[in-house]
């Protein structure tokens, strides 16, 4: 990042006003350089409110940037802002500025943080949209509309539309977020988990198949035992059979199974 002599040298002062002198000092030498530009004057004047740019770029701090990069993009908006101040109009310089250097911390996480990586038309679009509408915003004390958003930027206002709405892919939900504002339940609970049962799914394909090729009555020993879970008694007393039949039957008929689950699609 880019930084100014004046910059460079008060990075890490807090102080709020200058050592020696008042506000009314302070107002005077914000005087002079308004009609100097000097910069050793600007210098003063970022030393004197580098306190200012601290507290607002604190309030960015967890967002996932480095401290001293939000301290410089507020820095950078403290200069900006006391090149634009005119203490004549009755204005205090903290209410003046404070709206430019918070705009420039936005402006940097709007141009850096995106969810979704778009399209390099689409991304530039939307910055050069944004940068527009605050543009014309300070010029015009008002929200831009479509049409002078689009002739500022020099696009179509379906183009504008296309870049506004490209805006909202900047962040995705958290899935901790509530789904609704009157559902406290949140996107996670929502969510489907795992079956256990998937893995078995493939296998009982396989097996409905296989089942098929069996004769009718051992089809219904299998169903009775493994469905309806009857004891070997049970099931022989519902078709008819001995116990020792049904234990015979059951093992030849799951030793058939087994053959057939497990032979080589070419056999």
């Amino acid at each position: 990042m880019t930084t100014t002599p004046a910059l460079s040298r008060t990075r890490r002062s807090r102080r709020t006003t200058p050592t020696a002198g008042s506000p009314s000092d302070l107002g005077e030498l914000h005087r002079e350089y308004l009609r100097t530009r000097d910069p050793e004057l600007a210098r003063q004047l970022v030393d004197a409110h580098s306190g200012l740019a601290h507290r607002l770029a604190s309030r960015f701090a967890n967002r996932g940037e480095a401290p001293e990069d939000l301290t410089q993009v507020a820095m950078l908006g403290l200069v900006k802002a006391i090149d634009g101040f005119d203490p004549d109009r009755g204005l205090r310089f903290s209410t003046y500025a404070t709206p430019t250097i918070l705009g420039e911390l936005k402006r940097h996480f709007r141009d850096r943080g995106w969810a979704v990586r778009l399209p390099r038309r689409v991304h530039d679009l939307y910055l050069n949209v944004q940068h527009a509408i605050d543009d014309l915003a300070q010029e015009l004390r008002r929200s831009p509309t479509l049409h002078e958003i689009a002739e500022r930027v020099g696009v179509s206002i379906e183009d504008v539309i296309e870049a506004t709405e490209a805006g909202g892919l900047r962040r995705s939900a958290s899935i901790d977020a509530r789904v609704g504002p009157d559902d406290e339940r949140s996107l996670a609970a929502s969510l489907g988990e795992e079956d256990p049962q998937l893995a078995c799914v493939e296998r009982n394909l396989t097996l409905a198949v296989v089942v098929q090729r069996l004769p009718e009555i051992e089809q219904e020993i299998l169903r009775l035992r493994f469905v309806e879970g009857l004891t070997q008694l049970e099931i022989a007393q519902r078709v008819g059979r001995s116990q020792m039949q049904i234990s015979r039957l059951l093992v030849r008929t799951l030793d058939r199974l087994r053959g057939w689950v497990t032979e080589s699609p070419a056999s």
